[in-house]
This record gives structure tokens, C-alpha cells and sequence, in this order.
């Protein structure tokens, strides 16, 4: 299908608080089991079907393009990644496809992961049907890959539903109906530490100066800016000076919570 990645945050939308939802937040701490987090993506963007390449996707993991490194322990994941739906997916179509893991013994998770186009030796195909033939080439493979797509389960969200999956999740996207378009927003936040689980977006700072970015961070709560880098109150980054300097960039943003953890 056609894809726009129009908006990406900070956009100016009011989709940009979604980015920084604190329920959210709540839950990406608690399956990555931290309070430390930042977010390493968020844009929403649509997907019409005009017979284009990404209509019918391959079955994949996304870890590929958004860390060099391969996926740590299932048990201590470094990332969390979210798709929240704008549209009614019964009257759209083009629900994700995912194949839950079965247990520890489940043989379509063993690691490494890369029977999949685009990894190791492989080349990429992202439609299904090349992505398939060309699977099929390897031996064994086309076998494990049926395995994939004989278990997968496609969601059927409505609007304002969220999917939460993961880099070493199995999945992909299926055809939007003709004439229909669907609209998502993709989220990716990451353990603080994990500096390896790089950011999709540009830079969330790169359109600073105009007033908006500044506005925006003034109205978040601490914990909200702490996803985008600004440290909590609690860390110890904070001198006086900084706050001073603080509320110098941010003329009125609320600095107390910060003096309380100060003092």
C-alpha cells in the first residue's frame, strides 16, 4: 500500500500528547520492568491499498532496523513496541498479524533470529509472495517460515486500541481493503540504558526555535519530558544553575517539583 510518514513527533498535532501518554508510559515501565525509559519512536501515518509492495507484508521481526545488535534474553527485553490504531480494522482491514510465542520450548523463537529477508546472508524482499520464493531457495527454511504464517493471528482492533509487541516479535502487515485507508501510530520506547536501540525518528530537537517543541515541553509533566531525555527531578544532573538555566530556556515551566528533589 501507500505509506506517509507525515507526521513525525513532535508534529504540533494534538497526537503528539499520544507519544507522551503517561498511561502508556505506565506500561512500557511496567513490561520492561524499569522507570527509566525514552522514546525511540513515534509516527502516525496512513496505508491505502494501491497494489504497492507493502500492502501484503513478510513475515519479519523489527529488531533489524532499529538496533545493530541482536535481541537480548526474551526474559530482559530492551524494548517495547506499540501500534496505536486511529481506525476501525473490521471496516478497513490491514490488522496486524502476529504469532505469539509458545513457551520457552517454542521452536519458532529460538535464537538467532534470522530466517527472515534482510538478515544475515539473506537478501530483503518485503512483499509476501517474493519474500516467500525467495525463502524457499534455503533449506529448511520454507518449512519454518510456513510455521509462521500456519500460526499467525490477525488483530482486529477498533479505534483508540493498542497493540503491544515487541523487536523480536513475529509479525506483519496485511492488505488494507480497496478504497480504504488506515491510519496507525507507531511507538517505540526503550530501556534508558540500552543506547545500542537507536532512535527511528530524525531528532526529536532538529525543529526547535519555533515555539511549539518549547510549548510543548513547558505544558508536559516531569515524567513525560523524562521519556524525551530531560532527566527526572530525581537524577542527579540537577544543580541549581541547571534549574536556573531551566526556566531561563523555558520561561514557564514549572520548576518545583525539581527544587523539591533538590532540597
Amino acid at each position: 500500500g501507500s505509506i506517509n510518514y507525515a507526521l513525525e513527533f513532535p508534529s504540533n498535532y494534538i497526537i503528539d500528547w499520544i507519544s507522551v501518554n503517561e498511561n502508556i508510559i505506565n506500561c512500557v515501565k511496567q513490561l520492561l520492568n524499569t522507570d527509566d525509559i525514552l522514546l525511540a519512536q513515534s509516527d502516525a501515518w496512513r496505508k491505502v491499498n494501491n497494489g504497492n509492495e507493502n500492502s501484503d507484508q513478510r513475515m519479519h521481526m523489527d529488531y533489524g532496523n532499529n538496533t545493530f545488535l541482536h535481541p537480548s534474553d526474551w526474559h530482559n527485553p530492551e524494548a517495547v513496541s506499540i501500534i496505536v490504531y486511529f481506525s476501525d480494522i473490521s471496516e478497513t482491514k490491514g490488522g496486524t498479524a502476529v504469532v505469539p510465542r509458545e513457551g520457552d520450548d517454542d521452536i519458532l523463537y529460538k535464537p538467532p533470529y534470522i530466517n527472515m529477508p534482510g538478515y544475515g546472508e539473506y537478501d530483503f524482499y518485503n512483499p509476501k509472495n517474493q519474500a516467500e520464493e525467495y525463502m524457499n531457495k534455503f533449506i529448511g527454511i520454507g518449512e519454518f517460515r510456513k510455521k509462521l504464517y500456519e500460526r499467525e493471528i490477525i488483530a482486529s482492533p477498533n479505534v483508540g486500541d493498542i497493540l503491544f509487541y515487541r523487536l523480536d516479535t513475529w509479525h506483519r502487515g496485511t492488505p488494507v481493503d480497496i478504497g480504504k485507508t488506515r491510519y496507525v501510530m507507531n511507538l517505540i520506547f526503550k530501556k534508558k540504558e540500552c543506547y545500542w536501540v537507536n532512535c527511528w525518528n530524525q531528532g526529536f530537537t532538529r525543529n526547535m526555535f519555533f515555539g511549539y517543541i518549547e510549548k510543548f515541553v513547558t505544558k508536559m509533566s516531569p515524567e513525560q519530558r523524562a521519556v524525551i531525555g530531560i532527566p527526572k527531578p530525581s537524577d542527579s544532573y540537577w544543580t541549581e544553575d541547571k534549574l536556573h538555566y531551566l526556566l531561563a530556556r523555558y520561561p514557564s515551566i514549572d520548576i518545583n517539583p525539581y527544587l523539591k528533589k533538590l532540597k
